[in-house]
């Protein structure tokens, strides 16, 4: 048998059949996923294409809407109501110049800068815990702050 070559747009992505039935295999694992567990995938960072087990075509953009839609039955909202209305009032190709560009480097730069958030956080936090007497020194109320963290407080020294 002959392999098929992959596109190097494909490289890194786990590929899934989708079936007439609806159902998607996993070909990597080799067994059948549902929609949560695709979501987990997602969500875990791997990159994933959808594709229909009897045309070949490229179904990855109608499955990630089906498992968002299955996250709003789940009660797990990701869209609000009034955008949705927006959405399918709008009907110029403007709208799909937001979502290919806008919409979607926005949203990159929102979590670079929440990752970037909380990290700093977390840094201050082990800053605090190591060194608690410095931050009682330069910020009031850090004795506050180390009780909450250590669970413990100051035993007076003087």
């Amino acid at each position: 048998m002959a392999k098929k070559k992959k596109n190097a747009e494909d490289e890194g992505k786990l590929i899934i059949k989708r079936y007439g039935n609806r159902r998607l295999y996993n070909t990597e694992t080799r067994a059948y996923v549902n929609y949560e567990e695709l979501a987990e995938l997602v969500r875990d960072g791997q990159d994933i294409k959808v594709v229909d087990s009897t045309t070949k075509e490229d179904v990855t953009k109608a499955v990630l809407i089906q498992v968002i839609l299955e996250e709003e039955k789940n009660k797990k909202t990701i869209l609000p109501t009034e955008f949705l209305f927006q959405l399918l009032r709008s009907r110029e190709e403007s709208v799909q110049d937001f979502f290919k560009n806008h919409l979607s480097t926005s949203f990159n730069a929102y979590l670079k800068t929440k990752e970037e958030f909380d990290n700093r956080f977390r840094t201050m936090l082990e800053m605090a815990t190591s060194a608690p007497q410095m931050f009682e020194k330069l910020i009031p109320g850090a004795e506050v702050m180390r009780e909450i963290l250590t669970g413990k407080k100051k035993d007076n020294e003087e």
